[in-house]
């Protein structure tokens, strides 16, 4: 796909990679080209692929172009989570649930994303993607739009800072334990609009992450000044649970596993949403006021670029289109004059060997050819090196 690439602009940079949306056959896609010293983990990545969920990337692509690693995905058209204020808990414990899911999906195919943050979850307005039924369970069917599209897996390394588990401090591989803590944070920045932990430096996070407990968080909550209502106080008190259950620097006192999370957050949605047309109602207009709204919207499809931009980080390598119909046709027409003899039944020869000849000779003819105009190949030439026949 990288070498069919006809348009292609930058869309963002940022320490661990460049992003790009390209133009392949007139369709948008992101190409992600990792920074020196950074790449994804391939096995992850393969495993990944095999994952067909609505709220899931598609990757269509990787591998490594000049050394550089790179990952080409199909474009999510949406909000990136992390450019949006303070959403409303309803709509945050909803929006949980379809990640979960998703992280669910993907733990059945040995994979845990490693890097969950709110940059790499991104809100969809997608009111036809019948696949949302499959988050659903009792309060969560009254979804009228909203999709969550987790992007961004397999980064060798503990992600942002901010959002990892404190073992990942600790160099440990990403298991569902640690993305269940991630969760929590996710969960916290999409209702107060900032990050529970903020700090500077890797060590200050890592000391921050393995105190976690000590934080109390339904206080700082409170301080945002947007529960400050006895409404707000049943949001904080079904909140409770939540923080219990994901914020624990010790891995075995979280939740047992997404299962046991989704119905923590079933519960609580059960008594802030106030029944499914109430939540219902609240996913429109949260989808009306923050998705449908252009000075919100930060990531829809912009226009597909139609050229490429100086300054790309790779090049087009267009391919010898050309050279391949010619040996192509050389196959064809060698294969018919086979076919012709078998059929007669008068003559057998090895076909064995004839087919090492037919290769040898269509690699010397690819090799040999400097353009895209392939000269004219000698057909007579070639079948005089195939190994003669004889009669029966």
């Amino acid at each position: 796909m990288l070498d069919s690439v006809a348009g292609g602009a930058l869309l963002h940079v940022g320490g661990e990679s460049s992003i790009y949306l390209l133009n392949i056959g007139g369709a948008p896609y992101v190409l992600k080209w990792y920074n020196d010293g950074f790449s994804f983990d391939e096995n992850v990545v393969e495993n990944v692929y095999k994952v067909h969920e609505s709220g899931l990337y598609r990757i269509e692509e990787w591998g490594r172009r000049d050394g550089t690693p790179y990952l080409i995905y199909d474009f999510v058209e949406g909000v990136v989570s992390d450019k949006l204020g303070q959403i409303p808990v309803a709509v945050a414990l909803f929006a949980l649930r379809q990640v979960t899911s998703t992280l669910a999906s993907l733990r059945k195919q040995g994979v845990s994303h490693g890097d969950l943050n709110p940059a790499n979850v991104i809100f969809s307005a997608d009111g036809s993607n019948v696949e949302r039924a499959k988050v659903a369970k009792t309060a969560a069917k009254a979804a009228s739009g909203l999709r969550t599209v987790v992007i961004d897996c397999g980064i060798v390394g503990p992600g942002a800072l901010a959002y990892a588990a404190p073992e990942r401090f600790q160099g440990k591989k990403a298991d569902e334990k640690s993305d269940l803590f991630s969760l929590g944070l996710l969960l916290y920045r999409w209702i107060a609009g900032e990050d529970l932990v903020q700090a500077d430096g890797y060590e200050r996070f890592a000391e921050q992450m393995a105190n976690v407990e000590k934080v109390d968080v339904t206080e700082k909550l409170y301080s945002t000044g947007a529960f400050n209502t006895p409404e707000g106080a049943l949001l904080l008190s079904a909140l409770e649970p939540l923080w219990a259950g994901l914020l624990r620097s010790d891995a075995a006192e979280r939740v047992e596993d997404f299962d046991e999370l989704d119905e923590l957050l079933e519960i609580a949605l059960d008594k802030v949403g106030h029944g499914e047309i109430a939540l219902s109602s609240s996913e429109a207009q949260f989808v009306e006021s923050y998705l449908k709204c252009p000075e919100n919207i930060s990531n829809v499809a912009r226009k597909v670029p139609n050229a490429l931009e100086k300054d790309l980080p790779f090049m087009v390598c267009k391919k010898k289109n050309g050279l391949k119909w010619a040996v192509l046709g050389v196959f064809i027409l060698i294969l018919a004059l086979i076919m012709l003899l078998l059929s007669s039944g008068t003559m057998s020869f090895s076909i064995d060997a004839t087919g090492d000849q037919l290769l040898k000779r269509s690699r010397n003819i690819e090799s040999s050819v400097e353009s895209e105009n392939a000269p004219n190949l000698k057909v007579d030439s070639l079948l005089s090196e195939l190994p003669v026949p004889s009669a029966e």
